[in-house]
């Protein structure tokens, strides 16, 4: 190998060290998280970041918290809090993963003192459920913008408190990069072969 093309080569993995270098801290972003207020109730969602790598978990954190200097009590029947996924511009019944919170047994309300919280702590694998609970048919989402959504679900009825957050999930970057720098590489290798 030439000189000449020795200094390509080493320009080409510099090039690639700070490709890797700047897509870490690009990702390195704190959490993703947005809450609404409603007489005196707050709403909240989060994940533990924005943009995640294909495959890579989620992780989510639903929470309502009594911002009052009263009890606040839901009863007359079992309130669900939900957590579900869908792409963007996805209506919510369109859903592609969703976890609820069992209601404890004998249960008939929530009940939150003054400055309580409640919450959830999930983890979304990235996968589509494909409609159905069994877990076989479940498959990686693709690349995209996924809105999760919490909410409250009192007596069969949807509330207007739901808390939404988008991710966006990626491509490895590490693929994306060696794709990015190998190809132009691997086309200077084969100029230099044929000379």
């Amino acid at each position: 190998m030439s000189g000449e093309a020795k200094k390509i080569l080493k320009k080409l993995i510099c090039a690639g060290i700070i490709g890797l270098a700047l897509a870490g801290c690009a990702r390195a972003n704190l959490v993703d998280s947005n809450s609404i207020i409603q007489d005196g109730i707050e709403y909240y969602i989060q994940t533990n970041k924005s943009i995640y790598d294909l495959g890579e978990d989620v992780e989510i954190l639903y929470r309502i918290s009594n911002l009052t200097d009263q009890e606040w009590t839901v009863s007359g029947g079992a309130p669900l809090r939900i957590i579900f996924v869908a792409p963007k511009d996805a209506e919510w019944f369109e859903s592609i993963w969703q976890w609820f919170e069992p209601a404890p047994p004998g249960s008939i309300g929530l009940r939150l003192e003054p400055g309580q919280s409640a919450e959830i702590n999930e983890t979304w694998p990235q996968i589509d459920m494909q409609g159905t609970p069994e877990s076989g048919d479940d498959t990686q989402v693709s690349p995209g913008i996924y809105r999760i959504t919490g909410f409250l679900f009192l007596h069969q009825y949807p509330t207007d408190t739901d808390v939404a957050v988008d991710v966006n999930i990626v491509p490895e970057p590490s693929s994306l990069i060696l794709f990015v720098v190998g190809l132009p590489l691997a086309n200077y290798i084969k100029r230099k072969i044929r000379d």
